[in-house]
């Protein structure tokens, strides 16, 4: 052990609570030294790890090591990471929360962050909420940004860079995202970690910046603009093609409109679909080109298909679900592959119609019925 030996802080509702998560510590790192908080003005410790459980204590620990020691890292460790949680965590200004029951990685990961200060952690104002989520989005980060402001408080819990939950007000999910997005006095609070929260988005954060930038609608090309009224017109005749039970318009993983068979529920599969498009995007980002354009998912009787339509910058693609076996299912390809081929004429031919400017308009103007 040295002088420079680090030294976290433990603390926990119970003793035993604190003896077992301080082994842990320092079975992970030799070398380590642990403290309580009673002992802590004397060792100067370098970060706190702090056992929060649900009740009407909750963040009251927290309080007293942030009362102690006003610059001290704290990473939250909680069961769940509920509204109120998050709010216990930004309110102390947490760098970081841990699941509980810890595991190894995820104790060794918080140490090592600190360790390296490579971290988004900490309080920021001035900066508009969508270059925060960009920002994140291209590091992937795993995280909760909370956001104060004069309308109140909200939350966007991200993973890999992608929002899968979202709360202000009575707002959840996707439209929490948007109206986080206009608000424009915010003070954020970044707190690295996965919440484990239940999903409640499933569309991709391009999706959302661009309807929560846009009134609502998120932005296109003015060409395709012009060129998806054609592509809605070819996915109605492919939906009527014998056992082809549903056909999607998507963008950036988001169900824009499309027709699915009255023997399916549209909102499941509009689901199923959105959630097969994020696995594509995902494995797009390892691989780049070499995922190839299309994913597919066979479940029982259905076989779900989700293929690129387009350039992949304008983040367009087209879902089908078809009854497996059946003789459509040796065609579909080539059937997707005539509209994705005529969408990019159309594309084309729009772009020198425009003089070769791509321009923007909202996806109202194309006349698309939006799908739940």
């Amino acid at each position: 052990m040295t002088a420079s030996s680090p030294i976290v802080l433990v603390a926990a509702p119970e003793p035993a609570q604190s003896k077992v998560l301080a082994e842990m510590l320092r079975a992970l790192r030799p070398g380590l030294r642990t403290v309580d908080l009673e002992s802590s003005a004397e060792a100067t410790p370098t970060m706190a790890m702090v056992l929060e459980l649900p009740g009407s204590n909750l963040g009251k620990l927290s309080a007293q090591v942030r009362d102690r020691h006003p610059n001290l890292a704290i990473a939250v460790i909680s069961p769940t990471f509920d509204d109120e949680t998050i709010e216990a965590a930004a309110k102390v200004g947490a760098a970081a929360i841990i699941p509980s029951p810890c595991e190894s990685s995820a104790l060794t990961q918080v140490l090592r962050a600190h360790e390296r200060k490579v971290t988004f952690a900490g309080r920021v104002s001035g900066i508009e909420t969508g270059e925060l989520l960009r920002l994140h989005a291209i590091s992937g980060s795993d995280g909760v940004l909370v956001l104060e402001g004069a309308a109140g408080s909200g939350a966007i819990h991200l993973e890999g860079g992608q929002p899968v939950h979202a709360r202000v007000a009575d707002l959840r999910g996707a439209e929490a995202v948007v109206a986080l997005l206009t608000w424009t006095d915010a003070r954020a609070t970044w707190i690295a970690g996965r919440s484990g929260c239940a999903r409640t988005i499933v569309g991709r954060i391009q999706g959302l910046l661009e309807r929560g930038e846009g009134a609502g609608e998120p932005s296109v090309d003015r060409a395709a603009v012009e060129a998806l009224g054609d592509v809605v017109e070819k996915l109605e005749r492919l939906s009527q093609t014998p056992d082809i039970l549903a056909a999607y318009l998507l963008r950036n993983a988001e169900v824009l409109t499309g027709h699915v068979d009255a023997e399916l529920d549209s909102a499941l599969v509009g689901r199923a679909l959105s959630r097969l498009a994020l696995v594509f995007h995902d494995m797009e980002e390892q691989q780049g080109d070499g995922a190839g354009s299309e994913i597919q998912a066979t479940v029982g009787e259905y076989r779900l298909v989700v293929d690129r339509l387009g350039p992949s910058r304008l983040g367009y693609q087209i879902g089908v679900v078809v009854r497996q076996a059946t003789p459509v299912c040796k065609s579909l390809r080539r059937l997707i592959r005539q509209i994705d081929r005529s969408f990019r004429r159309s594309l084309a031919q729009g772009g020198q119609a425009h003089g070769g400017s791509s321009g923007s308009g909202s996806l109202q103007a194309t006349g698309l019925p939006r799908v739940a």
